[in-house]
């Protein structure tokens, strides 16, 4: 079962998502960068889920003017526009974190057992996307 990784609200907006817990319990954290001292953190903010849900939108919206009836109202257009949040934290955490992967050893499949790598990776998405919905509701109640 994915557990919520540690975050917090750092601004009105922003969070800060730390990997702290799989730093500590990590047998290849020698070698890491990161380790208990400096747990892996990154921050997201509103801002970013917002930005990508709006150009999500805009994409599909334009596709839909093109292929619908030129008779459909703006809403009604808006109506058909489907936002696929799992596209987006997918987008984020090839981003931020699985791009780091120099930094984040275990996630390094040169330098680690590709089968253990795979494996964390799946843990790490799990819980990833777990909190990533959280902070979405914390952001869609304050917009």
């Amino acid at each position: 079962m994915p557990k919520v990784l540690n975050y917090s609200i750092v601004g009105l907006e922003d969070y800060i998502i730390s990997f702290e817990s799989y730093c500590i319990e990590c047998e290849i954290q020698q070698h890491c960068n990161f380790g208990k001292d400096i747990p892996f953190n990154i921050k997201i903010s509103c801002n970013d889920l917002n930005q990508a849900k709006e150009k999500i939108k805009y994409k599909q919206l334009r596709k839909l003017q093109k292929s619908e009836d030129i008779s459909l109202t703006y809403d009604d257009l808006m109506k058909k526009v489907k936002i696929n949040l799992q596209g987006i934290f997918s987008q984020i955490w090839k981003e931020r974190i699985k791009d780091q992967k120099e930094e984040i050893r275990c996630l390094d499949s040169r330098k680690v057992d590709s089968i253990l790598v795979a494996q964390r990776g799946q843990d790490w998405w799990q819980d990833f996307n777990m909190t990533l919905k959280l902070i979405n509701e914390e952001c869609l109640k304050i917009s």
